[in-house]
C-alpha cells in the first residue's frame, strides 16, 4: 500500500503508475512491473499507445537504485516494495511459467 512505502519507494511507485497512465490510461496495468523490468534489460519498446524510452529506463533504474528495491502490485497490499534480488527470482520464475505476460 502506498502509505507503507518510504519516500523513495513512493517515488518509484508513482513513476511506474505514471507510465501506466501514459500508455494505457490505467493507474497500474496488470503485469506492468514485469513489462518494465523486462524493458530495463532489453531496451526501448512500444507499450500501449506510447513508447518506453531510454529516458524512462534511466529514470526507473535511478529510482530503483535510490530505494534499493522494485515495486510490484499485490492484489491485497497494492503497491509493494520488494528487495531487488528477491524480485529477480520472482521475475524469472513468473516469466518461465507464463512468458506471455510480457506482451503488454
Amino acid at each position: 500500500m502506498l502509505n507503507d512505502l518510504t519516500f523513495e519507494q513512493r517515488k518509484l511507485a508513482d513513476f511506474i503508475s505514471d507510465i501506466s497512465e501514459r500508455c494505457y490510461s490505467a493507474s497500474w496495468l496488470e503485469n506492468l512491473e514485469y513489462v518494465l523490468w523486462d524493458m530495463l534489460n532489453k531496451g526501448e519498446r512500444k507499450y500501449g499507445r506510447d513508447v518506453l524510452t531510454q529516458q524512462d529506463i534511466k529514470q526507473l533504474i535511478q529510482l530503483s537504485n535510490d530505494c534499493k528495491c522494485w515495486i510490484y502490485f499485490d492484489d491485497i497490499k497494492e503497491e509493494t516494495a520488494i528487495d531487488i534480488e528477491l524480485w529477480k527470482e520472482e521475475f524469472d520464475k513468473t516469466i518461465f511459467q507464463n512468458p506471455n505476460i510480457l506482451k503488454g
